[in-house]
């Protein structure tokens, strides 16, 4: 095993386009792992080059580009190139880019093992994320008539009601309100909010400000719904736990242009309170609202 070809950044690219280029060899002639066609060609040549700018901005100019494929470098890459992408482009961009790495060792370059680890738990973290909003969210989620919908609900189960205000109030995921709502008084501060809540994966919630109304209804609850009992009470009125997110979401975002902030500013603020770390997932929320 060695290292690219080439003093510079741009050749070690040429070098790696060079070394995995297999268009015109059917595949069961080579292996497949090597580079078939034009566009992957140029997804490839992509790939380098956005890994080759980003260390460029990190003022990382010289070395071999194959000793940099080290878990920190990858992390903090991924985490800058895939923050605007949809869950669906994120996913194709990680699997891609392992596939080239793996291209790429075949042709005795050496890459650091620890690398297709990182790039596989994000790949999988991202065809969750893509599956979940594929088959969760439809158009037109969000609840037009909030107090219509928790009234009737409340003539179905009255602690579901309670769960799904509480939903609608802070943007909560349904498993995190169904642990507020068991733990109550270990999240609620009498001042009036909420804090301590710790959303996927492991992210803290700022503190949620709640309504005495809803905190009196939450600490008088007698019986927590089960998740299941909570969302076939929902499926009775046509609707699934996360329409309720969905419907903060395109609330929070309205109410925030209503008050004169940008869409950029807006968007990055409904995110925050939804603990979503990438504002692409946001975007997939007030397009289904």
């Amino acid at each position: 095993m060695g290292n690219l070809k080439g003093g510079s950044f741009e050749k070690q690219i040429r070098n790696a386009l060079i070394r995995l280029d297999a268009r015109g060899q059917k595949r069961y002639q080579t292996d497949s792992r090597l580079t078939h066609s034009n566009a992957l060609y140029q997804k490839r040549e992509m790939y380098l080059r956005d890994f080759a700018n980003y260390l460029s901005n990190k003022g990382i100019n010289e070395g071999k580009l194959n000793n940099y494929f080290k878990e920190d470098y990858i992390s903090d890459f991924l985490n800058e190139r895939l923050s605007e992408l949809s869950p669906k482009s994120a996913l194709d961009y990680t699997s891609g880019f392992n596939s080239m790495l793996h291209g790429l060792e075949q042709t005795k370059v050496t890459i650091d093992k620890s690398v297709h680890n990182i790039l596989r738990e994000y790949t999988t973290d991202y065809r969750n994320e893509f599956n979940q909003i594929k088959n969760d969210y439809e158009t037109g989620r969000a609840i037009n008539d909030t107090n219509y919908f928790l009234n009737n609900l409340s003539e179905i189960r009255e602690s579901s009601s309670v769960i799904a205000e509480l939903q609608l109030e802070t943007g909560l995921r349904v498993n995190e309100s169904l642990e507020v709502a068991r733990n109550f008084n270990d999240y609620y501060n009498p001042e009036g909010y909420l804090e301590g809540i710790v959303g996927k994966g492991g992210q803290e919630y700022d503190i949620k400000p709640i309504s005495e109304e809803l905190a009196y209804k939450l600490s008088n609850l007698e019986q927590v719904p089960s998740y299941s009992s909570y969302y076939n009470d929902l499926k009775e009125l046509d609707h699934k736990p996360h329409d309720l997110r969905i419907t903060y979401a395109v609330e929070h975002y309205n109410k925030l242009k209503e008050e004169g902030y940008s869409h950029r500013e807006a968007l990055k603020m409904t995110s925050q309170e939804l603990n979503h770390h990438r504002e692409a997932i946001t975007l997939y929320y007030l397009a289904r609202g």
